[in-house]
């Protein structure tokens, strides 16, 4: 005499298999749209915050005095061509100061001024071909030497 298997009960066992597997394969579609989801506002909540940080970067460049221009001492809204330019002379012969301004500046690939009249380019710091967004600004510039005043773009290259 055999043991007789219940044809129902192999039925109700492979219904609640099939019910278990199209549960899991939701819960799972749905964890990966939660994650994606997440994802992207963390993506976008990156991107906001180095908005924030490089901007105001740019701000504290533009009011650092070794930047600034000034006559008898007053400082003015603009940033000195010649300050910039020895700025760029000395930041890379100056090992002590390289350092305070690669703390000052953070991870910041390459900050320099664009001066679209098709003048020279001031390197401020780091180096402007490499990888990375970039912010910038519009700045005045005062070249001391014929008492006049260009526009130019201060930029930062950053991270992304």
């Amino acid at each position: 005499m055999g043991v007789q298997v219940s044809t129902k009960g192999q039925l109700e066992i492979g219904v609640t298999t099939m019910v278990l597997i199209v549960f899991i394969v939701l819960l799972l579609f749905s964890l990966i749209l939660y994650f994606r989801f997440t994802y992207m506002e963390i993506e976008e909540t990156k991107a906001t915050l180095l908005d924030q940080k490089y901007n105001s970067l740019l701000s504290v460049i533009i009011g650092m005095p070794e930047f600034r221009c000034s006559r008898g001492g007053v400082e003015s809204e603009c940033l000195d061509a010649v300050k910039l330019r020895a700025f760029d002379e000395d930041i890379r012969e100056d090992n002590e100061h390289k350092e305070y301004y690669k703390n000052l500046f953070g991870n910041v690939k390459g900050i320099w001024v664009e001066v679209p009249a098709g003048t020279k380019e001031f390197g401020i710091y780091g180096n402007e071909g490499s990888s990375g967004g970039v912010y910038s600004v519009p700045v005045s510039l005062y070249y001391p030497e014929s008492r006049t005043y260009k526009i130019g773009i201060l930029k930062i290259r950053g991270e992304l």
